[in-house]
């Protein structure tokens, strides 16, 4: 674990690393216990977003019987039933029958939902959705990725390099990895790849062997109340880290948290980086970077997807495949194949000119990546629908939404998709409109409603246009309702 003074207490002797042939797994941890009763009834809250349905897979391969609801069906909750997972709509205490033992929760679950009630009047233990990912690590060689952002991309990065090398590591991620075949899979092989998730603050929980901390920005306030408690949450999951902690030398933060540690490792652009790299050329189709480590040449790698953004995440695979003993060579291999996780700048129609691009980002920091790649795209017009995510985000952040969109010829603003908080004053769209006013002159146009945007787009969208659909919520309906519109009419 890492100490207070800087030191990783299990820290590997030069010559010692693991290769993926010989990994050896964390000690079992008290959380390993919860799956003590093969076949126990586990029902998760929330299982139609892609972090509780990934963890629904994990559960049911331990030997579990699994049950789940959410307020709607998707493509998630449908592959789930095919594998005999009970699937059921919307909320209701009916679906805690006696034989459920305990229940998971996804963040996005209040404390006041009637099956949560139900289920803690019942004496069933309520576990967050993190708690039991991390205790998923026990026996496995397990790399976490944490950080504000890039943590879903890297984590897909790491675990499509070792499958090209013939592995078969088991995932968990925030995202759908088609290349990998969905949201999480299990795998043939020990090592264990994971997003560890902050916003709840059970970060803090996981004991991987490698960590890696892409970077921290403030964030998630409706969790923590302010930056020390942020910091202590990634402190902690540090000082939990049983091997190596694998760090981006790029952010301030992470750099201050991370660099007095012995057994660390920074990644990055910043001259001072342990694994350096260096763009070479960078274009819409794609990026290739030189690295170096301590001004030792290593080689080119080139990644089929655009932004310096993401060839910082392949820069922390680099890293992490070091450590597992692989070769630049291979590393380099892997990523050249690497395939996107969906909603990272995923182009989801090219109709009649107009190219419809859906992506994840909600923070203005993911924002800007976005606006940058776009601006490498040729357009006539960059048009843009976003849908701000939590009250609390939007009120802490506003005055930094309108310079992220630098670039866009016009926004289009949709309200702000709760996740279950209560409306804040201060932190309404209606609120972030008037920072765009006050900081902006992209022009701006604020919706009532996702079907007011489509209206919108139907008689806006022109050949040559870029669509940007942008956020973190229900918000990617218009990409595909854009697509469906554009198909119809051509």
């Amino acid at each position: 674990m890492v100490e207070q003074q800087g030191h990783l207490k299990s820290a590997p002797r030069e010559g010692t690393r693991p290769t993926p042939g010989n990994v050896v797994g964390p000690v079992p941890t008290p959380g390993a216990l919860l799956f003590a009763q093969p076949g126990a009834h586990v029902h998760l809250l929330g299982v139609g977003g892609v972090g509780m349905a990934g963890l629904a897979i994990h559960l049911a391969a331990r030997g579990l019987t699994v049950s789940g609801c959410d307020v709607a069906r998707n493509r998630l909750t449908d592959g789930l039933e095919t594998r005999g997972i009970t699937i059921f709509t919307g909320h209701d205490p009916a679906h805690l029958g006696d034989e459920v033992r305990w229940v998971a929760r996804s963040p996005a679950v209040p404390d006041a939902n009637e099956e949560i009630r139900a289920a803690r009047a019942k004496g069933l233990p309520v576990l967050a959705r993190g708690a039991v990912l991390a205790a998923l690590l026990d026996g496995r060689f397990s790399i976490a990725v944490g950080g504000t952002h890039g943590k879903t991309t890297t984590s897909a990065m790491i675990a499509q390099v070792l499958h090209t090398t013939g592995l078969a590591p088991g995932f968990c991620i925030g995202g759908e990895v088609d290349a990998l075949g969905g949201v999480a899979a299990v795998g043939e092989d020990r090592i264990l790849v994971v997003e560890a998730d902050e916003s709840d603050g059970t970060l803090a929980l996981y004991r991987p062997d490698i960590a890696v901390v892409t970077n921290i920005e403030l964030d998630h306030l409706e969790h923590f109340d302010g930056e020390p408690a942020l910091l202590e949450c990634f402190a902690s999951f540090l000082r939990g880290t049983r091997r190596c902690v694998v760090y981006g030398a790029d952010d301030s933060r992470a750099s201050r948290l991370c660099r007095s540690l012995s057994a660390a490792r920074s990644y990055g652009f910043a001259p001072e980086a342990d694994v350096r790299g260096t763009i070479l050329a960078e274009g819409p189709e794609g990026v290739r970077v030189e690295v170096t480590a301590r001004n030792r040449r290593l080689g080119d790698f080139t990644l089929p997807v655009p932004g310096r953004h993401n060839a910082q995440n392949a820069l922390a695979a680099c890293v992490v495949g070091d450590e597992l003993g692989l070769s630049f060579e291979q590393v380099a291999a892997g990523l050249a194949v690497f395939r996107p996780v969906k909603r990272r700048f995923e182009i989801v129609a090219e109709v009649g000119g107009i190219t419809v691009v859906s992506d994840y980002a909600h923070h203005p920091t993911e924002i800007r990546a976005v606006m940058r790649v776009a601006a490498g795209r040729p357009a006539r017009r960059r048009l843009v629908v976003f849908q701000p995510h939590r009250f609390t985000r939007s009120r802490t952040l506003g005055p930094e939404f309108p310079p992220a969109f630098e670039g866009a010829d016009e926004v289009i603003l949709l309200p702000v998709y709760a996740a279950s908080e209560p409306p804040l004053e201060g932190g309404t769209s209606a609120d972030l409109l008037k920072h765009f006013q006050a900081f902006s002159q992209t022009p701006v146009r604020l919706l009532s409603s996702l079907d007011e945007a489509r209206t919108w787009l139907r008689g806006h969208l022109r050949s040559g246009d870029l669509l940007l659909v942008i956020g973190a919520g229900d918000v990617e309906n218009i990409a595909w309702w854009a697509r469906d519109d554009l198909l119809n009419c051509s």
